[in-house]
Order: C-alpha cells, then sequence, then structure tokens
C-alpha cells in the first residue's frame, strides 16, 4: 500500500507467495514469502504461517541485497536459510518443562509481546518457533547456576552462527 506522503507499506502475509518445506523429522512448515524494495536494496523475507496456539509464534527470516541483486538468487538464499533455521532444535521437553537441548545452545529471535497474560515483560524469545517468555527463559536456564555463557545479538538478517 502506498500512502499519500510517499510511504509504503508491506505485508508479506497480504502480498507474498506459499511455500512449503518439511524438515529432517518429516514435519512440514508453511511459509509466505515475498521479496520488496527498503532503503538500501531489498529484502527477500519470509514468515511462518501457525496456528494461533499460545505456545508458537511465527518464525520471521530475512535477507537483506544490495539494488542489483536477482530476485530468484535471493529467495534462492532465503529458503536456504529458512530449511537450515527448521532443521535445528534448541529445546526439548524434560518432565513436561520445556528446557535447553542437550547442546547447551540457543538461537532465536527478541520481538514485541502483545500478550501480557502471562508476563509483566513488553518483549519474549522466539525459539523453534515457540513463544518463551523472559520467565519461562529464566526457569529453563536455572540449572545451569555457575556456568559460563556467551549471548550475542545479531542483525535480523545476519546468518546465526
Amino acid at each position: 500500500m502506498i500512502w499519500e506522503d510517499g510511504s509504503s507499506t508491506h505485508s508479506t502475509l497480504e502480498e507474498g507467495y506459499d511455500f512449503i518445506i518439511t524438515d529432517r523429522w518429516k514435519k512440514k512448515y508453511h511459509f509466505k514469502i515475498s521479496t520488496f524494495p527498503v532503503p538500501t536494496g531489498s529484502v527477500s523475507e519470509a514468515i511462518e504461517v501457525i496456528d494461533s496456539k499460545k505456545d508458537n509464534k511465527p518464525r520471521i527470516i530475512h535477507v537483506l541485497s544490495d539494488f542489483s541483486a536477482d530476485v530468484e538468487k535471493s529467495e534462492f538464499l532465503l529458503k536456504a536459510k529458512i530449511k537450515r533455521e527448521i532443521n535445528q532444535r534448541h529445546l526439548k521437553i524434560d518432565n513436561g518443562f520445556l528446557q535447553i537441548s542437550d547442546e547447551g545452545q540457543l538461537r532465536g529471535n527478541i520481538s514485541w509481546n502483545d500478550n501480557m497474560a502471562d508476563t509483566e515483560f513488553k518483549h519474549v524469545f522466539t525459539i523453534d518457533g515457540k513463544r518463551i517468555t523472559i520467565e519461562n527463559f529464566v526457569k529453563m536456564i536455572e540449572c545451569y547456576s555457575g556456568w559460563n555463557f556467551k549471548f550475542k545479538i545479531y542483525d535480523i538478517s545476519d546468518e546465526i552462527e
């Protein structure tokens, strides 16, 4: 949509095309994909289409390209990034509770929270497509008291190591 002042908004969920992909555990995922201009070039964006269950949050994956980039190549890189993302598991369920997997690593996203029913914080983590409140995150790391850790913030379009 283009506004009177010349600015525009984009909705990948409304304007994107469907992309269905299967992970290595044979689970299918549905994403909407779209590429659109931004001030620095273009962004290829994938937004996971999910059930609106309370503990789920859609994964949003980006590839930033320059103005001269081939859209097909950018979207190919985006699809490869989606594949890597869905083939990683960072959480496990232990005695009915989410725990950090045996690798002891977490990769995810920090996002705005509009559901304050179970948290007092305006942000939540999205890990493996699950909505993790700050309170639940603290419970997940309690068993690591005395351990060292590394916490690094990445740009939304960067690949997480």
